[in-house]
């Protein structure tokens, strides 16, 4: 930016920062007249301006616009140095002085000769200063995207008096990840002051290509007993960072990038090297929050790329296998990011060890530590506000000295009410009080109807606030167990409370609104019951002889539902997109109870009648089939299993046709042991799960493009809400890359200490070369647990 040709003789001291607005005179020598009945203002910018004093401008432009009740061309925007007589001028400057904190943010408005001057230090936070300006001279706010959630009180004047105000917001780094995001989306993030300074992502894909590791073998690790060498895009995997030369390889990387602040985070993968060398970095196994501690091997990496970069910010992760604090001091120019879904701040344990987490990286000794959340948003299909964990958490963690924040946000506008503006305000000022930003929230985006809607997402986050005890990561992620939050009675009370802020709203705006959350809520309560009327089939269709009218009739009910539910969805995606994003009901529809109901049906002889459109068009009815067993060792009697414990212990089948894999877990508990109850041969084995994080045990076979196969397995357990425990069909092709999601048959909520029959069925696709049965177990908590016996994998034939 060239700052040469600007004059700021007028106002040294100042120097650091570029001037912004100026506006109309009026009588006075100092106060200035932004706009009255008569004329508006100019908008002047520098002569080349930069894309952010662009948008700066034209934010200011739009919005003086709004509030006067004038058009946009009264306020027009001229480049090339300020407006004369007067007028805004909009710049950003990247000038600091001597002994200035690099690390600083400042932004500026002042108003002095009749104009007014905003200004910023860095230059791209000039936009936060165009809408900090707004907010403080006219109270304006964007509470979510679009038109809907613009709020700009009707002013008649903007007269200001002389004088100077100035910021420096709480958080230096405010950022949250919308995902994707529209250009009302786009718009938002910058109207409300988010503002990115550090890189930070999962990076060792960039400074550790395949290439690199071919070249350098060392630099690949050593898993289960083999060197790994990546393929090119593929990120399942680590390089080994404890191998001579590591940390200078990374390191030249980025100093040929020439950045202010560069990625150093690990790849999302548990794939870590296990030589001894990395054994002996690693010291004692411990575990932090139930997962292998390895914050000593990375940040013990990060410190020594670090040293070797000075005056390069490095944003890394305390993340997954690497959250706790190493033990020795952080270099001062790393920037960790301290990841945790803080909804589980419902949890009073999980905040008492979450606030001393924090506490303790701060005090390891980097300048900048930053937060990463989970506040989702989709794929969720319910309201998942979480409001008490935004009030929390940012105000703790800047109190505590954490100076950077980043969410995964992925917003439901119609779902999640005012969790994202929340959290950008508090950013921006971690010392305003939540319930004061809330009533300010209520009061000008709901005017009339705030009093029901300010009870609709109390409950809401009531609801998330009173869920069953342990707390885990994202609990209910991709869950369809997410509707046991917002049972009938509770979505009733949500939909009441809807009707009456309906009913409050007097104004075309409120109307809307109300309108808008509305729609979203029907995609909540369609998904809900049709989970409900799903885990009733799954229900009915669990004994070998199932009630024939019984299921029959919630299987018809069902087929109503699931249309009900995707009619739904596509409405709402084409009249109010923003409101529900989660359009991801695969995820979700892949357990079908339909198929072992049918299977139950043909197995018992009680198929429907014919032509009854129960079942998709072209999908066999089951009735003349039979079944070519594909699974070698049904009985387990071949297999056998290093039962894992530690953190190498990714695979855990030591002989025998079938893959046993997982993620190490403190808890985790895997083991062969013989059979029991109805339905199961007596003295056969059964491979049983407790107290694991994610586990499969699994088998493929050649499959037939066109063919049909079906997959049953024998299973005894208790599931809790939020375990998964099913069994799985997928196919593969030649490259053994799967195919879609497969399907599943999930074993609905409880206890089943005599065992039941899982099965699905379903046909090869056309590049299909293999097909696989697979059983898992996730999120077991307490007395959850799993085990399997009487596997079978057929080919079925007319």
């Amino acid at each position: 930016m060239n700052t040469t040709r600007r004059t700021w003789r007028w106002l040294p001291i100042l120097a650091s920062l570029v001037m912004l607005t100026a506006c109309g005179r009026n009588e006075s020598a100092s106060a200035a007249l932004v706009f009255d009945g008569k004329r508006g203002c100019v908008i002047s910018l520098p002569e080349s301006p930069s894309p952010a004093e662009q948008r700066a401008a034209k934010l200011i432009q739009l919005t003086l616009a709004s509030a006067a009740g004038r058009p946009a061309k009264d306020f027009p925007i001229r480049t090339g140095g300020e407006a004369a007589g007067g007028g805004i001028h909009v710049a950003g400057s990247n000038h600091r002085k001597p002994g200035e904190p690099r690390l600083e943010e400042k932004v500026t408005w002042r108003v002095a000769d009749g104009r007014v001057e905003i200004s910023s230090y860095p230059a791209d936070a000039i936009e936060a200063a165009a809408a900090w300006f707004l907010r403080e001279t006219l109270g304006a706010r964007w509470f979510m995207p679009g038109e809907l959630g613009a709020h700009v009180p009707a002013r008649k004047e903007l007269h200001l008096a002389s004088g100077e105000r100035a910021q420096a917001p709480s958080y230096i780094s405010r950022n949250l990840g919308l995902g994707g995001s529209s250009p009302e989306e786009r718009d938002w993030w910058g109207r409300n002051r988010l503002r990115a300074w550090f890189q930070h992502t999962h990076a060792m894909n960039g400074l550790f290509t395949p290439d690199d590791v071919a070249r350098n073998p060392d630099f690949a690790s050593l898993v289960n007993g083999a060197k790994y060498f990546p393929t090119k895009d593929e990120q399942n995997w680590q390089p080994n960072i404890a191998a001579e030369g590591a940390a200078e390889h990374a390191a030249a990387v980025l100093r040929r990038r020439r950045e202010f602040s560069s990625a150093i985070g690990m790849n999302d993968s548990i794939r870590f090297d296990q030589s001894e060398r990395t054994r002996e970095l690693l010291g004692e196994p411990r575990w932090f929050r139930h997962r292998p501690d390895y914050s000593k091997l990375v940040f013990r990496f990060v410190n020594e790329v670090a040293k070797r970069v000075p005056g390069r910010y490095l944003g890394a992760y305390a993340y997954d296998w690497t959250e706790d604090t190493p033990g020795f001091p952080m270099e001062r120019n790393v920037v960790p990011y301290l990841t945790a879904d803080r909804s589980e701040w419902f949890d009073p344990a999980f905040v008492e060890s979450d606030q001393a987490l924090i506490k303790r990286w701060v005090a390891s000794g980097p300048e900048v530590v930053g937060l990463y959340d989970y506040y989702y948003g989709a794929p969720f299909l319910v309201p998942r506000p979480t409001l008490y964990a935004v009030a929390q958490a940012i105000p703790f963690a800047h109190q505590a000295g954490v100076r950077a924040f980043y969410a995964e946000v992925y917003p439901n506008w119609g779902l999640d009410g005012p969790k994202a503006w929340l959290a950008a305000e508090l950013l921006w000022d971690a010392t305003a009080k939540p319930e004061d930003l809330l009533a300010i929230y209520y009061r000008d985006f709901w005017r009339e109807a705030s009093g029901p809607m300010r009870e609709y997402f109390a409950l809401c986050d009531q609801q998330w606030l009173t869920q069953p005890k342990p707390s885990y990561w994202i609990k209910y992620y991709k869950d369809e167990h997410q509707h046991l939050l917002f049972p009938a009675e509770v979505r009733q009370k949500l939909q009441s409370l809807l009707a009456a802020a309906k009913t409050a709203a007097t104004t075309e705006l409120t109307r809307r609104r109300v309108e808008f959350f509305t729609r979203a809520f029907a995609v909540t309560d369609a998904f809900c019951v049709w989970e409900e009327v799903k885990d009733r089939l799954s229900r009915a269709a669990l004994p070998q002889v199932p009630d024939h009218d019984a299921l029959l009739d919630t299987w018809r009910e069902l087929n109503e539902r699931e249309a009900h539910l995707k009619d739904t969805v596509s409405r709402v995606a084409t009249t109010a997109p923003l409101a529900v994003k989660a359009t991801i009901l695969g995820e979700y529809d892949r357990n079908d109870p339909r198929l072992r109901a049918a299977w139950r049906l043909a197995g018992a002889k009680l198929l429907p009648s014919a032509g009854e459109p129960l079942l998709a068009p072209g999908v066999p009815s089951l009735g003349g089939f039979t079944g070519k067993e594909l699974l070698h060792d049904t009985a387990l009697e071949e297999l056998r299993i290093k039962p894992p414990t530690g953190s190498t212990d990714l695979e855990w089948v030591s002989a025998g046709a079938w893959r046993g894999h997982g993620e190490p877990y403190e808890t985790r508990r895997i083991s062969l042991e013989k059979s029991a109850g109805a339905g199961m041969k007596p003295g056969a084995a059964s491979l049983s799960m407790r107290g694991c994080k994610q586990e499969t045990l699994s088998q493929f076979a050649t499959a037939e493009p066109g063919g049909w196969y079906a997959a049953r397995v024998m299973v005894r357990g208790r599931v809790s809400p939020g375990n998964m425990t099913y069994l799985m069909l997928n196919f593969q092709d030649a490259s053994r890359r799967t195919l879609g999601l497969g399907v599943v048959d999930r074993l609905p909520v409880g206890d089943y200490p005599d065992g039941v029959e899982l099965v699905v069925w379903a046909q090869a696709p056309a590049t299909a070369k293999w097909v696989g049965l697979g059983v898992r177990a996730l999120n077991q908590v307490g007395t959850d647990y799993a085990a399997f016996s009487g596997f079978s994998l057929q080919a079925l034939a007319p």
